[in-house]
C-alpha cells in the first residue's frame, strides 16, 4: 500500500540542539484526522564496525547514558551539517580511535522509529583498520577499546554486553557483509568465471 498520511498542521514544543519535537495534525487515508501526533528530530549518525587485518573487530566499552550500564559500543557520532555519511564516518573513527581504513563498505541507512521519525542511522564496515593518528575526541563518555573475535561478538549480542539497537544492527549488518565476501572469494577461487556483484547499495 502506498497511501500517505497528509500535514494538515505543524506546531514545534520543543526545540534543544539535540532534539526537536513538532505535534503535527495528520489526516488519514481514510479521512480521519489526529491532532496531536509528534514528529520527533534527532540528528542523523554514522556507524561502522571496523576490522583489523587478523579479522578481529573493534569495540568500544563504556557507559551510555540512555540504557543506563556499560555496553559494548562500535564507533559512531552524528553528522556535521551538509556532510556526506561517508566523509562522517571516517572522520568518526579517526577522531574517536586515531584509527583509520582504506576499505570501506556501506551497510545501509535506517530510520529509527517508523511512526515518529526520530534519526537515520547511516551504517558501515571497514577492513583493516589501522592507527593514523592520535585520537581526538571530546565525548563526555570514556571508553576504552577492545579487540574481539567474531565469535565473541556473536555471543554478545545474545547475552546483554551489545545494548542499544544501533550498534547491534551494525554489528548484525556487518556480520552479513562479511558472511557474504567469503561467499564470493570461495566462489571465485573455485570458479574463476564467478560473476562478481556489488556489495550492497551505493555509498552515500
Amino acid at each position: 500500500m502506498s497511501e500517505s498520511w497528509e500535514i494538515l498542521g505543524r506546531e514545534p514544543v520543543l526545540d534543544q540542539p539535540f532534539i526537536k519535537v513538532d505535534m503535527e495534525t495528520i489526516r488519514l487515508p481514510d479521512g480521519r484526522i489526529i491532532a496531536d501526533w509528534p514528529r520527533v528530530h534527532a540528528r542523523d549518525y554514522v556507524n561502522v564496525l571496523a576490522f583489523n587485518s587478523h579479522g578481529q573487530a573493534m569495540i568500544l566499552e563504556g557507559y551510555k547514558h540512555g540504557l543506563g550500564r556499560s555496553s559494548w559500543q562500535v564507533v559512531g557520532g552524528y553528522l556535521e551539517a551538509d556532510e556526506p555519511p561517508l566523509a562522517a564516518v571516517q572522520r568518526e573513527l579517526l577522531e574517536e580511535t586515531g584509527y583509520v581504513s582504506q576499505d570501506w563498505r556501506y551497510l545501509g541507512s535506517y530510520v529509527i522509529d517508523a511512526n515518529r521519525y526520530v534519526s537515520t542511522g547511516h551504517f558501515f564496515v571497514a577492513f583493516d583498520a589501522r592507527p593514523g593518528a592520535e585520537p581526538n575526541h571530546d565525548d563526555l563518555e570514556q571508553f576504552g577499546i577492545r579487540w574481539v573475535t567474531i565469535d565473541e561478538l556473536k555471543y554478545a549480542l545474545l547475552d546483554g554486553r551489545v545494548g542499544v539497537i544501533s550498534y547491534a544492527v551494525n554489528i548484525c549488518l556487518a556480520l552479513l557483509s562479511l558472511e557474504r565476501i567469503v561467499k564470493e572469494r570461495t566462489l571465485r577461487q573455485m570458479f574463476p568465471q564467478y560473476p562478481a556483484y556489488s556489495m550492497g547499495a551505493e555509498t552515500p
